[in-house]
């Protein structure tokens, strides 16, 4: 991502604790979401960073664990618990509230959660369409 671009990139990832430190370690935040909760987290000054919200909801919560076995072990829990895994890349001069409200309402526009089954994937053909082999 360019350093001058404010955008917000949103992938979906693996279910796997290991990738989650990688994309943590390289400034990326972690969304976890299970049924309609969502977990974000994010590392800086030696500290995972935990956001917790539900959308609707006025107020979330939020901890912060110090890098350690404790805090691995919660970042594990969690990444084990979620029905999906996202990442968020951002640049790290935007405001990290606003990156949540921006990546919340981007995942609930791809990914309404009506269809837990479907969530899971995007198809991108027409209606109608069979992709084609």
């Amino acid at each position: 991502m360019d350093a001058n671009n404010e955008e917000i990139s949103i992938d979906v990832l693996p279910k796997e604790s290991e990738r989650a430190f990688k994309e943590l370690s390289e400034g990326n935040m972690v969304i976890a979401r299970s049924k309609n909760d969502f977990i974000y987290i994010v590392a800086f000054d030696d500290q995972f960073h935990v956001f917790m919200h539900t959308p609707g909801q006025e107020s979330g919560a939020q901890k912060q664990y110090p890098v350690g076995e404790e805090a691995f072990a919660v970042v594990r829990s969690v990444i084990d618990l979620a029905d999906v895994v996202y990442m968020a890349s951002f640049d790290q001069s935007l405001n990290l509230y606003g990156v949540m409200c921006t990546a919340e309402e981007g995942i609930l526009e791809m990914f309404p959660g009506d269809d837990r089954d479907s969530d899971g994937m995007v198809d991108f053909s027409p209606p109608g369409n069979e992709p084609v082999q």
